[in-house]
């Protein structure tokens, strides 16, 4: 996907996912979760133009406060505001802002792909036809802020909690988005229960045969039937905990069996069993046992 300038349209387009994604930003750090990107960025002054994004985005202001002038698309007023550690910006890409700041301020954003909030609300929602996202300048929203954190603190750790848990984040942003800034606005289907068994029966041979790779929380869903929200809850309802806690669980369960093979090093086995690393492998075995992988395996000596 292109950066910078679109011929034609008059506005700049930010693509977060490309590693020149326009000249007003400056991204520091990224981690990508297929449909969903995680970015601490900082964005250069801007004198006043059209600015948009290729992906919805939620950009969670970090820094000190900033004067802010922007005008909606379909507005002549310009209005001014000032931006506070912790408002949000939601923006869907389909709706440019005008904008002008003179300040370079820093934020962390989501960047959720169309198709996978549109999945969402089609079969969350029963959404039918397209959805748009009002854009928010300045928003004091708490559950994006309690999952900026989140999603804050996994950028920090490189993303070693994977696709399923960087997704299942995202799912759960894309519902609130949908609920709260959505149009026409609509609120989520209420489900009740879990799985059914042979929905629950094909997702548990799935995540068996395919362990050792990056699963993804769009992926299981596709395989019940359901939006990948939906799925998380009803699979926590049949199995008493996340998708993405079952998986590191039958992770830990396969490299515990690998470690009885002393031939093969920790670093392998971590691979093998499906973890980014050995150390995200070592940080979830002493969570769940107390020992590190050298301890277990020297326990069954």
């Amino acid at each position: 996907m292109r950066s910078g300038r679109q011929q034609g349209t008059g506005r700049d387009l930010i693509n977060f996912n490309s590693n020149e994604p326009g000249h007003e930003i400056a991204i520091n750090a990224r981690v990508n979760f297929g449909a969903v990107t995680l970015v601490q960025a900082a964005a250069r002054p801007i004198e006043g133009r059209y600015l948009g994004a290729a992906q919805i985005t939620v950009a969670i202001h970090d820094g000190a406060d900033f004067a802010l002038d922007w005008r909606a698309a379909d507005s002549d007023r310009i209005q001014s505001s000032t931006v506070s550690h912790g408002q949000a910006h939601v923006g869907d890409r389909r709706v440019p802002l005008w904008v002008r700041y003179s300040a370079s301020p820093s934020f962390f954003a989501f960047a959720l792909d169309e198709a996978f909030v549109a999945e969402i609300w089609h079969r969350g929602f029963e959404g039918v036809g397209d959805f748009v996202l009002r854009p928010s300048i300045g928003s004091d929203d708490k559950m994006i802020r309690r999952l900026g954190m989140l999603g804050r603190h996994e950028l920090g750790e490189g993303g070693a909690g994977g696709r399923l848990y960087g997704e299942g984040l995202a799912a759960l942003l894309a519902v609130h988005l949908l609920r709260e800034y959505g149009s026409p606005k609509r609120s989520p289907i209420r489900h009740k229960g879990g799985l059914a068994p042979l929905q629950l029966r094909r997702v548990l041979d799935y995540i068996e045969a395919h362990l050792a790779d990056e699963l993804g929380i769009v992926e299981l869903a596709t395989i019940a039937g359901l939006s990948p929200h939906h799925f998380g809850t009803a699979f926590k309802a049949s199995v008493g905990i996340s998708p993405h806690r079952f998986v590191i669980e039958r992770r830990i369960g396969r490299a515990l069996q690998l470690l009885r093979d002393e031939e093969r090093s920790i670093a392998e086995i971590a691979c093998a069993a499906g973890f980014s690393s050995q150390s995200h492998f070592t940080t979830n075995l002493r969570r769940l046992t107390g020992m590190t992988p050298g301890q277990f395996r020297r326990s069954l000596r």
